[in-house]
């Protein structure tokens, strides 16, 4: 009850107060004794219980509307889209597991380095600076395919994350509750994630297909200067008054 009606209450009990008097005193013999005071307190008091509980029915009106909120804050977005996102980079750790050549470990790197592209090809034969240099080409080779077999994969995966990223979009657009909002943000950043993972591989199959490239044309070089000079080698020994440049 408002304040308003309890006020209107008491007014009009102050007001049959004054005409009691009035009108019970001609039935004075005949009728009880009505006490003012007494029926004011009584209304009063029940317009207070009144009071208190119209204030009871708002508050539980109000736990039961912060308790609806709170359930839908706690609604999920429904749909993950996680386990989409990495079965994508599976498939690029796969297509890097699968190269053959030069494997991508830092101790196999470094013992290729020692053993393969060491620049050394001090008292070597032709045959063992021709297997060399076939193992090169081979390992260039397949760090070449591997790197062509990983940008076709990001190509088709290009087209993928299209229609992911629409359904993440509509994911996010119909978020009902602080929860759901908060996993379509997550599910978004994780799709960022996921494509500079990609990114990532991707660079790291060009740039070691073109080191590898790059060492073999060295390594090329370094063959090319031992031949040279294990041809003038045998060249000073066979004419020693007159070298055959001259």
């Amino acid at each position: 009850m408002s304040r308003k009606p309890l006020d209107f209450v008491i007014r009009a009990l102050l007001a049959s107060t004054a005409i009691a008097p009035v009108v019970a005193a001609p039935a004075q013999a005949q009728l009880a004794v009505i006490d003012p005071a007494n029926l004011i307190q009584t209304a009063l008091n029940a317009a207070r219980a009144l009071e208190q509980i119209r204030n009871q029915v708002m508050q539980i009106t109000n736990q039961i509307r912060q308790l609806e909120n709170d359930a839908k804050n706690l609604t999920s977005l429904g749909r993950t889209f996680a386990p989409d996102l990495m079965a994508r980079l599976g498939e690029l750790d796969a297509l890097i597991n699968e190269a053959r050549g030069l494997a991508l470990q830092v101790s196999e790197t470094r013992d290729a380095l020692e053993n393969l592209y060491s620049g050394d090809y001090r008292n070597t034969d032709v045959a063992s600076r021709a297997r060399l240099a076939a193992q090169q080409l081979d390992n260039t080779r397949a760090a070449l395919q591997t790197s062509l077999l990983m940008q076709a994969r990001v190509t088709e995966q290009l087209g993928e994350d299209e229609r992911i990223l629409e359904a993440l979009a509509d994911a996010s657009a119909n978020a009902t509750g602080a929860l759901s909002a908060t996993q379509a943000t997550n599910e978004l950043l994780a799709f960022q994630v996921q494509q500079n993972m990609r990114l990532q591989s991707l660079l790291v199959a060009q740039s070691r297909a073109e080191a590898l490239e790059r060492a073999r044309e060295m390594e090329a070089l370094a063959q090319a200067r031992a031949q040279h000079a294990h041809f003038f080698s045998g060249a000073r020994s066979a004419h020693p008054e007159r070298p055959p440049w001259n």
